[in-house]
């Protein structure tokens, strides 16, 4: 994907859309509303790949890359795709509650990115409105080409 070319996300119902931050050809949303991303892209035909804990604001994008969930390969790829995305729909959604008890977001990004929030924070910014969660999906041809390339290269 270049940076000309929109990335997946992007054909996600215009309300989910909404509620992301868009910056570097990547979308992330709040914590509170990945739930409502995850059922959204099922509804839109996306599987969900999973995503990665961030802080966003004006100055500073990071990612802790440890916090993380990836359930796109749990689901048989002989299943019917409709059958696959709500199967990962719902592994998404456990894996979503699994890692919320397993970390404290706040805590992550406090300890991963001093240098940038306490400045933030000084000035009035508030830790909530740092804490950011990216989401990919993907459609049903790109997946299939994807898994193509990688046999291929196998």
């Amino acid at each position: 994907m270049t940076e000309d070319t929109l990335p997946a996300e992007a054909g996600l119902p215009a309300d989910i859309l909404a509620k992301a931050d868009f910056r570097f050809n990547e979308y992330a949303w709040r914590i509170r509303d990945i739930p409502e991303v995850i059922r959204a892209a099922t509804k839109a035909g996306f599987m969900s790949l999973g995503g990665q804990l961030q802080i966003r604001i004006p100055d500073a994008i990071g990612e802790c890359h440890w916090v993380e969930t990836d359930p796109a390969g749990l689901a048989p790829t002989d299943l019917p795709w409709d059958v696959r995305i709500r199967m990962i729909e719902q592994v998404a959604l456990e894996d979503w509650e699994d890692l919320k008890k397993h970390f404290d977001f706040a805590e992550q990004v406090k300890l991963a990115f001093p240098a940038v929030l306490e400045p933030y924070l000084a000035k009035g910014g508030k830790l909530d409105d740092a804490l950011w969660f990216t989401w990919y999906v993907i459609d049903e041809d790109s997946e299939r080409q994807h898994r193509e390339a990688e046999g291929a290269e196998g």
